[in-house]
């Protein structure tokens, strides 16, 4: 991904490799050809097209829905990878969605850290304590802090709350008697 998406290190790499396979007479050439090609790495990665903030938000609604049903069943460790998705996909949106029209001129990217971020480590010690109740608060919480992004964005009609039925049913949430 990385040598797809360009940057830095990947055109640092490129030439190195260029400049080190060559004669030192050819040298000239071997870094014009490494910059040719740190070009071209950059030009294929921004044919990449970006996620669609829609899409990134059903991964969330996903994460949060199995983050309920496992913190339910008492499976801290599968609760505790599912918040750990759930800021990966957060750090996603605000990498590759931080400018969104929604909230300018906020941006997402400032916008989405500050509001969720305690809330996620609010669950992640609630999850460390393996505390039922104080997983269902902070979890609560971090809904709640869903429906404040919701609401700064102007899509306030788009209210996070406990699921009732698991939004898929094909994970196990109860814990594997053998676990931790």
């Amino acid at each position: 991904m990385l040598a797809i998406a360009g940057g830095a290190a990947t055109g640092f790499a490129i030439e190195l490799v260029v400049v080190l396979s060559v004669p030192p007479a050819r040298a000239a050439d071997a870094a014009a050809d490494a910059a040719a090609l740190r070009a071209k790495v950059a030009e294929l990665g921004q044919r990449i097209p970006q996620p669609e903030l829609g899409q990134q938000m059903l991964e969330l609604q996903i994460r949060h829905d199995r983050l309920w049903w496992a913190g339910k069943a008492g499976n801290w460790n599968l609760a505790y990878y599912m918040v750990s998705e759930l800021g990966e996909t957060l750090r996603g949106i605000e990498q590759t969605n931080g400018d969104a029209p929604e909230l300018q001129a906020d941006k997402l990217s400032e916008v989405m850290p500050a509001i969720m971020d305690p809330a996620i480590r609010n669950v992640q010690a609630a999850l460390a304590k393996k505390d039922a109740a104080a997983f269902a608060t902070a979890y609560d919480g971090l809904s709640a802090s869903c429906n404040a992004c919701h609401a700064k964005a102007g899509v306030g009609f788009l209210h996070i709350q406990r699921p009732k039925t698991p939004l898929l049913d094909n994970l196990r949430y109860v814990p594997d008697s053998s676990a931790p």
